[in-house]
């Protein structure tokens, strides 16, 4: 799925839009959004489960895991800060239990894409041949 330069929110940093400005969302095994609000569902479980009890603006998954990266959110404001997280999807609860659910965190996209995404599609490669993508 391509990018929409309409579906960029100016408001986003730069560094995300860098890559959804290009059309850049697909990193096999991770994904960028397409859409603001298209991982939304994370975002929820993110604010609820976090220790701390951040908020953030989820723009990437992985397809092979439950795992996600958010842009974190402070005072109403999309910072540049990613933040790696796992949350516990619990079947028939409205959530799980606050727990630390953040596996890492980064300066920016930039530095998330180069330290967590290019070594995941590195080894999925090695996994998998670029025909099943």
């Amino acid at each position: 799925m391509r990018a929409q330069r309409a579906k960029v929110d100016p408001a986003w940093p730069n560094a995300l839009r860098w890559f959804l400005s290009q059309s850049l969302a697909s990193f096999a095994p991770w994904h960028f959004i397409t859409q603001g609000e298209e991982l939304s569902f994370a975002a929820r479980e993110f604010r609820l489960q976090d220790v701390a009890g951040r908020e953030v603006l989820v723009f990437a998954r992985r397809e092979d895991a439950e795992e996600f990266a958010g842009l974190e959110i402070v005072g109403a404001r999309v910072t540049g800060r990613v933040i790696r997280f796992s949350p516990g999807f619990v079947a028939g609860t409205d959530a799980a239990a606050r727990h630390d659910i953040v596996k890492d965190a980064y300066e920016d996209v930039f530095g998330f894409v180069a330290d967590r995404v290019i070594p995941d599609m590195r080894a999925a490669a090695a996994r998998h041949d670029a025909a099943t993508l």
